[in-house]
Order: structure tokens, then sequence, then C-alpha cells
């Protein structure tokens, strides 16, 4: 099996169409993490998620997504959702894009997070199928893994 690193890119701003989602990936009582759809391309794929916390998970994303503008904060980290895509033989980490994400806190028990990322895998799997596995262990999502039957490229 080959390895590469999906590189954070904008798709092609026309000729897309949606093969599979919405799909839920992850649902807990502070967390759901869901794919919203895939959308093929004729060079490939782009991925778009949406991640929603609430209470302490919330806090956390929060906290682990930060600016890291304090050298002397030695808590300073910083991480975010990571997202592994197997496209047939080709295995690799994919890099967010488009990154929106929103915050808010009106009590502890208000305190939302959500983000949805984009990520664009470039290439289109001959079998159709393509393997996830997406985790923050960091806000206490582990990572899992997901086989999504896509079939033929129809926007070839």
């Amino acid at each position: 099996m080959r390895r590469r690193r999906w590189p954070a890119a904008a798709p092609p701003a026309t000729g897309g169409v949606v093969v599979y989602g919405p799909a839920a990936l992850a649902t807990t009582r502070d967390l759901t993490l869901r794919l919203a759809e895939v959308v093929a391309h004729p060079a490939g794929l782009e991925l778009r998620i949406e991640l929603t916390a609430t209470g302490r998970t919330a806090d956390r994303a929060r906290h682990e997504t930060r600016p890291l503008d304090d050298p002397d904060d030695p808590s300073a980290r910083w991480s975010y959702l990571a997202v592994h895509v197997r496209v047939d033989d080709v295995v690799g980490e994919a890099d967010p894009s488009h990154l929106q994400s929103t915050s808010r806190v009106a009590t502890s028990e208000t305190s939302e997070y959500h983000t949805e990322p984009r990520y664009w895998v470039g290439a289109y799997p001959e079998s159709g199928v393509i393997t996830l596995t997406v985790g923050w262990p960091e806000i206490g999502l582990h990572a899992r893994t997901d086989v999504i039957r896509l079939g033929p490229n129809p926007a070839r």
C-alpha cells in the first residue's frame, strides 16, 4: 500500500455530483460527527464533514483550536479533526480546507463548537469504495473507520 498526503485544495468550481451522504459517523451525548456529503469530480472527491460538540467536549475543542500566540503558555498546543482516506491502494492523511468553525458560550451547559471542514482527495477509487478514518482524541473522539461505497464515478 502506498502512502501520501491529501493536501488542502479547492475542488473544481463546476462538474461535481453528490454520490454519498449525509451519514452519521459518530454520535455521543456531547458530540455529533457526520459525513455531510461526498461530491465526485472527474479528478477526485470532495468530502464535507460536520462536527458539533457541546458542553465540556466543546470547551476542549475550543481550547485545542485557539490561537497559539503566547509562547510562555506551557499548555499551548493545537489539534484538529484527523482524517485519513484510503482510495484503492493509496492511503493518506487529508488536510482540511474551507474551515468554518463557530463557537459560543452562554453558560457551561450551552457551550457549543461547530466546524465544517472540507477535504479534497485527488483520486476517485477504481473500486468505487473509500475507507474513511476520523478521530480527534484530544476532545474525546477516538478514531473510527467507515467503509463507504460510492460506486462508479458519475462525473466522468
